[in-house]
């Protein structure tokens, strides 16, 4: 089959058998399991009450025929006895209800007393287990993304082990149930931090519901890491920040102190990773928008995944087109939609020239929502493109895509809904649906399904794959010159690369499809088969070297760059290099026709494939 265009950040899932052991464990935890609960203290409580029973009218019998006097507490006594194998009765002439009961009730009481054995000495246990391992995984907070996490590693066959502070929390049992040991604490109390062998762990990753929470959790496990140095290795701690603005003053300024003490520190946000994989997968400017070209973003919600996913596109805009052609329209659907678009311009001043930011006050519950006069331009013809809904409410998100389709059906606009997860009513919409109604229109994003994964906060995903790739080609061509850290600091490890260069080198990967597509190319994941690499002519090269030059100056304008002669200053963000591609020196031209040259090499080492539309084939 020949591969599409564009590079494909998702890896074809290989379907393939379920073991039978897999199938029974399954089998138990869903269906026998849940059913044996239902029943098992009901029952038990039965089977203690018939053993009494028979216990009593056996040594009735049994008193009665042996001529011994008795009284009814006498009888009550001798049974109760029986429970615990003290009832000192006369094993002659014994008939069947005291045979039966002699045998039920120290089995009942025999149950009772390990399965409340094993409540009180289950923690322990698995602490005992958890102190054995090594180079594991801790999980901090069983939230949602909490235990999506701690099941995805336990599927990779990682040792997991999870710290939870609610002991009622449902997902304790969840987890336990799968084999994964759950330290009953505080995060952020050192002691615990210990039981779950943090400071002999690989991997951190605290998820709990506060910013400032995460951040103590980090902080005490590298004081732990630094009172007692590691043999080898180091512990990379992900701390995950709700705060997008918080999370990006961050995210530089630990570069250097979140490596002490064969200790790392990385911040994430599922909204941020969300936006980028969300305009990947569901292109803003695919469509052709109005007559005029302009295309037309509706976001409903513009709350931390509404702000990431508009500040996306408006990135994805400028790198495409590099400020040509009109400024696309992003029309903000929220109840306070002036104070969220204030909010965004003070954070990203440039926003503004890149795009027109339209607020529009409303509620999904509102009827000026209902009645959607925000889609449609003066004449009165739709003039929507795409429409993004961010509700962090999976119901009132799906009911408001519903709500819009309503309107926007005939005009073929495509909707895009953010869910939590791909359950529920939002499998629904990825199930294979007939025609005429409209729904092929609407669409699922299940946010923290694809974010709360280790591929993705790992960098094992094939997008963060080819980022590294580019980053390793450029340090090594910097490396061949002579270019050394201190004349050239951006020549360091992956691992030591700042956040905003590694986003950098992202975006990049993220333009790659674009540059190949001027020059008749595409690029698809490599299948396994050997592919000769194509060579592009000078005259592509050279197309490709200024493409790349434009994504860059329009990274960089956006990001308050400006240009100034002499070396570059990162501090007040200046370059020479921000000019037009025809005023650039040659010997920074000969920088971007170099990486343009390397392309089918570099894509070959990060798997990926170049081959030519024309032709239908890989090379």
């Amino acid at each position: 089959m020949t591969p599409k265009g564009g590079i494909d950040t998702h890896e074809s899932e290989r379907s393939s058998g379920t073991p039978p052991r897999a199938r029974s464990e399954t089998f138990w935890r869903d269906r026998v399991r849940p059913l044996w609960e239902a029943v098992e203290w009901p029952l038990v409580g039965l089977l203690a009450l018939l053993a009494l029973g028979l216990g009593i009218d056996g040594f009735r019998q049994h008193l009665e025929a042996s001529g011994q006097s008795h009284s009814a507490s006498d009888v009550l006594y001798r049974t109760l006895q029986l429970f615990v194998l003290e009832s000192g009765w006369d094993s002659r002439g014994v008939n069947w209800e005291l045979g039966v009961a002699r045998l039920l009730a120290p089995a009942v009481a025999a149950y009772a007393a390990v399965r409340a054995l094993g409540a009180i000495f289950r923690e322990q246990l698995h602490l005992l287990r958890v102190r054995s391992w090594g180079n594991h995984v801790v999980i901090c907070g069983l939230g949602r993304k909490g235990v999506l996490l701690a099941e995805a590693f336990r599927a990779r066959k990682e040792r997991v082990a999870v710290i939870e502070k609610d002991e009622e929390n449902s997902a304790v049992r969840r987890c336990r149930d799968q084999g994964i040991p759950v330290v009953i604490g505080d995060a952020t109390d050192l002691a615990v931090l210990r039981k779950a062998g943090v400071q002999k762990a690989k991997c951190l990753i605290s998820v709990c519901g506060e910013d400032g929470v995460n951040a103590d959790v980090a902080a005490h496990a590298q004081e732990l890491v630094a009172a007692k140095p590691r043999r080898s290795g180091f512990l990379r701690s992900f701390v995950h920040v709700v705060d997008l603005e918080l999370c990006t003053l961050l995210r530089d300024r630990v570069a250097v102190a979140g490596k002490r003490h064969s200790f790392r520190l990385e911040l994430f946000n599922v909204f941020e990773s969300g936006a980028r994989g969300w305009l990947n997968e569901h292109l803003p400017f695919e469509s052709a928008g109005r007559e005029d070209g302009r295309p037309h973003l509706l976001v409903v919600g513009a709350g931390q995944m509404g702000k990431s996913l508009i500040v996306g596109a408006a990135r994805r805009w400028l790198t495409l087109h590099a400020g040509a052609g009109p400024r696309p329209r992003i029309t903000i659907v929220d109840r306070e939609a002036e104070r969220r678009k204030d909010s965004l311009l003070l954070r990203h001043p440039q926003l503004e020239q890149v795009c027109e930011l339209v607020p529009v006050r409303t509620d999904v519950t509102w009827p000026e929502f209902e009645e959607g006069r925000f889609l449609f331009d003066a004449e009165g013809r739709c003039d929507v493109t795409t429409i993004y809904v961010c509700l962090d409410d999976d119901v009132r998100g799906l009911a408001a895509g519903l709500d819009l389709l309503q309107r926007v059906r005939e005009h073929g606009v495509t909707i895009v809904v953010r869910t939590a997860e791909k359950a529920g009513l939002a499998a629904a919409l990825g199930s294979e649906r007939p025609g005429g109604d409209g729904l092929e229109l609407l669409h699922a994003f299940p946010l923290l399904d694809l974010t709360c994964t280790p591929e993705q906060l790992l960098g094992e995903t094939p997008s963060e794959r080819l980022a590294r790739t580019i980053h390793e080609d450029y340090v090594q061509r910097e490396r061949e010159k002579g270019e050394t850290v201190e004349t050239n600091p951006s020549i360091v490890e992956w691992d030591e690369l700042p956040e905003s260069l590694r986003e950098s080198n992202r975006r990049q990967a993220d333009h790659l499809g674009a540059k190949l597509k001027a020059v008749g190319c595409g690029s698809a994941p490599l299948t396994g088969s050997e592919a000769e690499p194509i060579a592009f002519s000078p005259e592509e090269v050279e197309l490709l070297a200024e493409l790349e030059h434009k994504r860059w100056m329009a990274e960089r304008l956006f990001e308050g760059w400006t240009h100034a002669p002499g070396p570059k200053n990162l501090e007040r963000k200046t370059s020479p290099a921000l000019v037009a591609w025809e005023e650039l020196p040659e010997t920074e031209k000969e920088k971007d026709r170099a990486t343009a040259g390397q392309l089918p090499a570099c894509l070959a080492r990060a798997s990926f494939q170049v081959y030519r539309l024309e032709e239908g084939a890989v090379r």
